[in-house]
């Protein structure tokens, strides 16, 4: 009996893994069609342009996520069985992730024509925002929870098929960089309706007011994942907004053509660890050794498979950069060499923090981990922008990379350990 039920569950995670495969194989695929023709469409100071608002944009939608991307997932796991309990946290995320959404479009104008950074090209900033509208409409910490992720994968080939293809009918010169914004927030939205339709019409949620208990309960819980989550873009994309602050467009859309590569190589690895974090969360509930155990099995492999993708991306960094962006961007070909150490990194840095210390309840060590690498990569990216340019970000961002890793191993050995001892002894 425990055999057959380990085998479903195994089965859930690996059909999770198929449809988030499929989703960020898109993910993968779609980049790199758009991004080459993008960058030579509109040239790099204009691309330029619309990475440093998807950058400056970034903040506004973790502080709508407010971390519910993994707090919410985790909660409706945990309590996937009860439909009323999985009601109430819904309409609770739901309400709270509205109110964010409103204050972040009220703070963004404000900053936006209150600084003569944004004014020129406010357009772009507002029309960004519609991925924040759209980012709040998609519940995909819901489908996570009920781990039913096929209908993830469904409304997004859906929206960013339809999105690649309206960008080769709509953009056609620099002056058409308005459109991409347009087009991005249009297909982010259009995914959002479309999911909260399944969700309401499939799943047969209940749309009521929560209970102000379930409000403050869902704002606490997500309060570490949520400052974790502001802290990793530092580490992600903060990178590129502040070398859009001192450095030109121009600059920022070469770097911003590569470091996209970098990050849809990251995002490959996203099914595998969105597709365990359920079942890791899950069985934290009964053993701590089991699921410790089953975390150290999945790393293992991808982990071997990130050490190949590195290795590639060092040896022929030149030959893919010239392929998909062409000779104007050899110059800043050893941005993707150098960002083979981030991206190992940050899939380790995943399995010890996302898969370990979120799954155990641990998040505030998380948090606090996050905080001493954000402090010393902004003090890089700040203290060496003005004379090493771009590859103050690079090295920012790998040095913060491994601090954070230093600093989650610290915590797992002298804090943890010490609880869970004390604990031990308490109970003997």
């Amino acid at each position: 009996m425990r055999e057959r039920k380990i085998l479903r569950k195994y089965n859930t995670i690996a059909k999770n893994f198929l449809s988030l495969f499929v989703l960020q194989g898109l993910n993968y695929i779609l980049p790199l069609i758009t991004v080459p023709y993008l960058v030579r469409t509109l040239g790099p100071e204009k691309y330029g342009i619309t990475v440093f608002a998807t950058a400056f944009i970034t903040y506004f939608q973790i502080v709508t996520d407010y971390g519910f991307n993994l707090s919410a997932t985790r909660r409706i796991s945990i309590n996937k069985k009860c439909k009323e309990k999985i009601d109430e946290i819904f309409n609770s995320v739901m309400l709270i992730k509205l109110g964010l959404t409103i204050l972040s479009f009220i703070v963004l104008l404000i900053i936006v024509f209150s600084f003569k950074k944004f004014q020129p090209n406010y357009k772009v900033y507002i029309y960004t925002y519609g991925v924040v509208v759209g980012n709040f409409l998609f519940p995909i910490w819901f489908f996570q929870g009920i781990e039913k992720m096929k209908y993830i994968t469904i409304v997004n080939v859906f929206g960013k098929t339809l999105f690649t293809v309206l960008i080769f009918i709509f953009v056609k010169n620099p002056k058409d960089y308005l459109n991409v914004a347009l087009l991005n927030s249009l297909s982010y939205i259009l995914i959002g309706i479309i999911s909260l339709l399944i969700v309401i019409t499939k799943f047969k949620i209940k749309i009521k007011v929560p209970k102000i208990i379930t409000i403050k309960k869902d704002i606490k819980e997500g309060w570490y994942i949520f400052t974790t989550s502001f802290l990793t873009n530092i580490l992600t994309s903060t990178g590129t907004f502040i070398l859009g602050l001192f450095t030109t467009e121009k600059i920022v859309g070469y770097y911003g053509a590569i470091d996209k590569i970098v990050k849809a190589l990251v995002s490959m690895f996203s099914p595998v660890t969105q597709a365990i974090f359920p079942y890791i969360s899950e069985m934290f509930k009964y053993s701590d050794k089991k699921a410790k155990k089953e975390i150290v099995k999945f790393g293992k492999y991808v982990m071997l498979f990130t050490t190949i993708i590195c290795i590639f991306l060092i040896v022929l960094n030149k030959k893919i950069i010239y392929i998909l962006y062409g000779n104007r961007y050899m110059d800043y070909s050893n941005v993707l060499r150098y960002m083979s150490t981030w991206i190992f990194l940050s899939i380790l840095n995943n399995f010890i923090g996302i898969q370990y210390l979120i799954g155990s309840g641990n998040g505030k060590y998380y948090s606090k981990s996050f905080t001493i690498a954000s402090a010393i990569t902004l003090v890089l990216y700040l203290g060496t922008i003005k004379f090493i340019s771009y590859n103050s970000i690079i090295l920012g961002s790998v040095l913060g990379e491994l601090a954070l890793t230093v600093s989650m191993l610290y915590y797992i050995k002298s804090k943890i350990s010490k609880d869970k001892y004390r604990r031990d002894i308490v109970n003997e």
